[in-house]
């Protein structure tokens, strides 16, 4: 009786500390096997993983990643845009461009009767109601 309170234990419990205790000794659990058992277990799990890794790092290569993006950068093809020429354009080709309505492209045509043709593409911003971001929608489907 006066072991448990040296123990600084409860009866039940120093009765569950024994019977384990007797358990262990009677059965013959050897508690340090199953530790052995764990870690080989895990070596051999560890030694899976690193096996399956080497096989996904081998399967890519500098050349086969490079070719996927996360997001693909826009490219403009003017391959199948149709050019419009300022010097000769007619006002049903100059509304053809983003932007330009009947108003825009009347004026396009005054600007070029009154200083003549134009001497750049750049020029165009020269004629009122087209400012920098109109021409830049536009500049891939500009001509002279």
């Amino acid at each position: 009786m006066y072991i448990p309170r040296i123990l600084g234990l409860s009866w039940a419990d120093f009765k569950f500390t024994v019977l384990g205790l007797w358990a262990v000794l009677l059965c013959g659990i050897s508690l340090p096997a199953t530790a052995q058992q764990f870690d080989q277990n895990y070596l051999k799990w560890k030694a899976q993983q690193e096996a399956q890794d080497q096989r996904l790092t081998a399967k890519q290569t500098p050349a086969a990643t490079s070719q996927y993006y996360l997001a693909r950068p826009t490219q403009q093809v003017s391959s199948g845009v149709q050019q419009v020429r300022l010097n000769s354009a007619s006002l049903e080709q100059l509304q053809q461009l983003s932007g330009i309505g009947l108003k825009k492209a009347e004026a396009i045509v005054e600007y070029r009767k009154q200083k003549g043709q134009f001497q750049s593409i750049e020029e165009l911003q020269q004629v009122k109601g087209i400012g920098p971001a109109l021409f830049a929608k536009n500049k891939h489907k500009l001509a002279l």
